[in-house]
């Protein structure tokens, strides 16, 4: 390694790498906490007499209610078997309310326990790593850093790749070692009884997460490599940064109406579109589906190793455009009108191919207007953003 652009690396990132450091094993470090002490605070709750007799008490209410199993308190909804499971045994009560990752067939949203996964904060991780990414070159660009280091002797591909030494290693590593001491945390401090997972799904279960990750900061880095407008690149991260549950939820929308038969479909715990088209979003159950990972790391991959001859061939003097290399813009032009008619449009496209009751002609006729005209808006930002191209139309009433 070159010792002097080590050292100016360093300094550069040093205090970003402490503070990704910190953020990252914090979260872990809380939710983990957390979710030990929640778990223990019930087990506690469980061996005590007064579990016993608030249990008592409900069988005896559940005499009052006529649509209930009189003697037995409801435990959960088995979507497997589209039934009602009841008990009236406390040690069933007992082993159910305490048992962490309980199955997909498991539809009953009363305990905290009744996802068959742990939180991993994994929106909010999402959105830390992709603006990373993309500030990670943007940043770099505007503040003139590059600039300093292309007039200097060290190479444009040694450059790259140190950025990626210092602050991609900082958050893979730091991932990778939370998700592990926190997977060992739950099975060293509750009882393994009580985790309906093996040590086998859970390892590869965060592992697939941490992949999914690490391939989203390469892929948003590479977009911070081409954008070169500093306004518009914080705009269109914030724009993300708003619109990503929007997105995500129309994106199991699609999945749930296209891809799903009626019985498939659940109303509370089912596994969502990111479960089946990327890696898990959580430590889970739910079987890993190997395909999309594949797909998303040689994706990433690509953009990592294209991205050092992009990189190596750039021009400060575009540095001022949104896309600093002219031969990406209709690349780019295409993703931003998906991206857009999916988060504002999936609910109106889908209410017209697939109505849940008869449609009158108006209303079709309204809904297709504002798709149409979404894609038009979508279109001329894009030409007048990517192009700096105005539309003859606002161009007439302007001048």
């Amino acid at each position: 390694m070159n010792a002097s652009l080590k050292k100016i690396m360093f300094y550069r990132y040093k205090k970003l790498m402490i503070f990704l450091c910190l953020l990252i094993t914090g979260v872990y470090l809380f939710q983990t906490i957390s979710g030990i002490s929640s778990w223990n605070s019930r087990h506690k709750y469980f061996s005590s007499p007064e579990s016993y007799t608030q249990f008592e008490k409900q069988l005896a209410d559940s005499y009052e209610f006529e649509d209930a199993e009189a003697g037995k308190i409801f435990l959960y909804y088995d979507l497997n078997k589209d039934m009602s499971i009841y008990t009236n045994k406390f040690d069933d009560y007992k082993k159910y309310s305490l048992t962490m990752f309980n199955p997909n067939s498991d539809a009953n949203q009363q305990s905290f326990n009744s996802y068959p996964y742990y939180d991993e904060h994994f929106l909010q991780f999402a959105i830390l790593f992709g603006i990373t990414g993309i500030l990670l070159f943007l940043l770099d660009l505007k503040t003139n850093f590059n600039a300093l280091l292309f007039t200097s002797k060290f190479k444009r591909s040694t450059i790259y790749w140190y950025k990626y030494y210092f602050i991609g290693g900082t958050l893979s590593l730091t991932l990778l070692v939370s998700k592990i001491a926190s997977i060992f945390a739950y099975r060293f401090f509750i009882p393994i009884n009580y985790l309906n997972i093996s040590l086998k799904q859970h390892i590869i279960s965060s592992f697939s997460g941490w992949l999914f990750l690490i391939s989203l900061f390469l892929i948003c880095s590479f977009a911070g490599l081409v954008i070169g407008d500093w306004f518009l690149g914080i705009a269109a991260t914030l724009t993300i940064f708003f619109t990503l549950q929007t997105f995500l939820s129309n994106i199991e929308y699609i999945h749930q109406t296209f891809f799903t038969t009626n019985s498939e479909t659940v109303s509370v715990v089912k596994a969502t579109a990111l479960d089946n088209l990327l890696p898990v979003a959580q430590t889970t159950t739910q079987p890993i589906n190997y395909l999309p990972i594949f797909i998303l790391i040689l994706f990433s991959l690509s953009t990592l190793f294209f991205g050092q001859f992009i990189f190596n061939n750039i021009s400060l003097e575009e540095k001022n455009n949104f896309i600093m290399v002219s031969k990406f813009k209709r690349l780019f032009q295409l993703i931003i009108m998906i991206y857009g008619l999916i988060t504002t449009c999936t609910g109106l496209f889908i209410m017209i191919v697939f109505p849940s009751e008869v449609l009158n002609m108006s209303t079709i006729i309204l809904n297709w207007t504002k798709i149409i005209l979404t894609f038009l808006i979508l279109f001329f930002i894009s030409e007048y953003i990517l192009f700096n191209k105005k539309p003859k139309l606002l161009e007439k009433l302007l001048f």
